[in-house]
Order: structure tokens, then C-alpha cells, then sequence
């Protein structure tokens, strides 16, 4: 992927899309679909329901599916800088709505709890983390524009490590923040030349044996790897390993991650389907499919689940993210997600 002798802000606001792509929403929609899959197994692997497969695969959906979104963020935020009413999309797309999703996330754990929380809008509760991170990661989009591509990507490599290596304070989930930086600055550089190589049918047939070896993998080093590495939130030491062998596993879990995100936007369908236009909305999903998956994490019953339940609540998980995607349910909910702001600013 190399870079063209121009500079890289010039080349992608020539490589900025003018219409809308349906394999970029194709992608979206199966990214948070697995998203709201991983968010349901999550703690029924913390109380080992569902056995060895279930720990691979939700290792398995971690290893890329964050990563498939944050590419996909950062390649949409290539005119970014360009772009008149930068502010406004900034307030309503992710502060008002972060606010207050993390203020309404916290009330309904209290009750779900029955016991007393604290909201403090520089700590993200639950999924509310990525908001922050996307405003954090947009607002340095300039910065990477005027880097060149080896720079660019040796600064965010380094920055990664770093979140490793110290152990950062909890406020804006710092480690996140930093740990998934090289997935932005990747989408902010590649174009769309690179996204039609992935679409080539041997790069297809690769990717798909890429996600099967990688699944095969993830159940081979389910008992003997922490899942941690593929969640990205804790340092070396809070994982109890020296900085070598934590610089030698994160470099593997990047390396994972990097290939199986390529592999998986290999084997995004290119053409329209049925839920290209859902994928427009995924945000909506995302921000929404926490109210069932808390709920579920707090009921007794939902931890003695097993056999073929497992499979029916995948299914169920990925119809929830089907809903919450369709027109009924984004304007019900449009004034949270996407709030016009129009009084707000001169």
C-alpha cells in the first residue's frame, strides 16, 4: 500500500467517495452485528457457559470486529478536516450523544443492580467508551494528514505500545483510546483503490481461509491465552507479564487483528443486499443493543443456558441488530442518536 508522491491530505480529498458505497455498509451492518454478539457472550464466558467454542469465538470475534469499525471510522473521516460545520457534526454525531447515553446507561444499571452508581462523564460506562475515542481520534485527523504514510503509521504503532507499556488512568478509557489509534489511521489512509484489490475473487477466497484458520486458532489457544490481549484495555502489568513478553504478545494480537480485519473486508459482499441500507444505521445499533445485553447479564436464568440455546441466542442477537437498524426504530430514537441541533448554533 504505498502512498502516491503527492501528500496524503491531498490524495484523499481526491479519494473522498461522492455517493454511497453499499460494500462499506454491507461491512458496517456484519461489524455490529458482531458486535452485538460478542457484547451476549461476554458474560457467559465469564461464567463458563458455553464450554471451550463459545470462548473461541467470542476471542475470535474480538480479534477483528472492533477493528473492521475503526477502519471504516477513520476512512470516512479523510475529509474531515476539509469539511465546513466541523463543530456541529462533532456536538450532535458524538457529544450529546455520548452524554447522554452514558448518563441513561448508568441510571438503568442502578436498576437493574438495585444499588447506587456514580456517573462521572470522564469515566465511559459499558459501550458508551467508543464515543469519546471517536471524538479523541477525529479531532487528531489534521495531525495524520500531514504525516507521511511510514510516519504516520511508525507514530500510531508507537503510541500503542506505549498504552501497553504504562498503565494509563481510567478517564476517557485512555488504553482504548490509544490501544485502537492504528486502526484509524490506517482507514484514514488507505483509498479506495486498496478496498477494490480486497474485493478481487483470489483476495476472497484468502480472506475466508483466513477467518476459518483464525477461527480454527482461537480454539486452540482458548485454555492457555487471556482473552484480554484481544480487548485491549489492560496494560502489561495489570495482565501480569513483563514488558517483553507483553510487546511480543501484543505484536501478535496487532498482527491478528490487522489480518483478520483484511480477511473479513475481503469477504464483504461488494453488491447491494438486503441489509446494505440497514448498515447505514449501525450506529443505532450499537448504541441501543446494550439495554438488552445488560439486562440479560443480570438475570440468574440467562447463565444456565446451554446446548442448542447458545446458537438461538446468536440468532437472536443478530435479528436485535436487524431491528435496531430499521427506519421505525431510527425515528423513534433519531433525537438520541442523531440529534438536530440546528437552535443550538448561530
Amino acid at each position: 500500500m504505498e502512498p502516491d508522491k503527492s501528500s496524503n491530505a491531498d490524495r484523499i480529498t481526491r479519494e473522498i467517495p461522492t455517493s454511497r458505497d453499499p460494500y462499506f455498509d454491507n461491512a458496517k451492518f456484519l461489524a455490529v452485528a458482531l458486535v452485538v454478539v460478542g457484547h451476549a457472550w461476554e458474560p457467559l464466558r465469564g461464567a463458563a457457559v458455553g464450554g471451550r467454542v463459545l470462548g473461541a469465538g467470542q476471542s475470535f470475534i474480538y480479534a477483528f470486529h472492533l477493528p473492521v469499525f475503526i477502519v471504516m471510522c477513520g476512512y470516512f473521516s479523510r475529509g474531515f478536516s476539509r469539511s465546513r460545520n466541523r463543530t456541529r457534526k462533532l456536538v450532535a454525531a458524538i457529544v450529546v450523544p455520548y452524554v447522554l447515553f452514558s448518563a441513561v446507561y448508568v441510571v438503568y444499571t442502578e436498576f437493574l443492580a438495585g444499588r447506587h452508581m456514580r456517573w462521572d462523564p470522564l469515566e465511559p460506562y459499558y459501550l458508551t467508551w467508543f464515543l469519546p475515542a471517536l471524538l479523541a481520534w477525529r479531532l487528531s485527523v489534521p495531525l495524520w494528514q500531514q504525516l507521511r504514510f511510514p510516519i504516520a503509521i511508525g507514530l500510531a504503532v508507537a503510541i500503542w505500545l506505549f498504552a501497553g507499556l504504562v498503565t494509563l488512568p481510567s478517564m476517557l478509557d485512555a488504553v482504548q483510546v490509544l490501544s485502537f489509534l492504528p486502526f484509524f489511521v490506517l482507514g484514514l489512509i488507505l483509498g479506495p483503490r486498496h478496498f477494490a484489490l480486497l474485493r478481487r475473487p483470489a483476495i476472497r477466497v484468502a480472506g475466508a481461509l483466513t477467518l476459518v484458520a483464525g477461527a480454527a486458532a482461537a480454539y486452540v489457544l482458548e485454555s492457555s491465552v487471556d482473552p484480554e490481549w484481544v480487548h485491549w484495555r489492560r496494560s502489561f502489568a495489570e495482565l501480569g507479564v513483563g514488558a517483553p513478553s507483553g510487546v511480543g504478545f501484543r505484536v501478535l494480537a496487532l498482527g491478528a487483528a490487522a489480518l483478520l480485519t483484511a480477511a473479513f473486508l475481503a469477504v464483504v459482499p461488494a453488491r447491494r443486499t438486503w441489509f446494505s441500507r440497514l448498515g447505514a444505521a449501525s450506529m443505532y445499533a450499537y448504541l441501543l443493543h446494550g439495554f438488552v445485553t445488560l439486562f440479560l447479564s443480570y438475570q440468574g436464568w440467562y447463565y444456565r443456558i446451554s446446548g442448542w440455546q447458545v446458537p438461538v441466542l446468536t440468532f437472536g442477537c443478530v435479528l436485535l441488530a436487524v431491528v435496531l437498524m430499521t427506519d421505525p426504530v431510527r425515528k423513534t430514537f433519531r433525537w438520541a442518536v442523531e440529534p438536530r441541533l440546528e437552535w443550538l448554533f448561530r
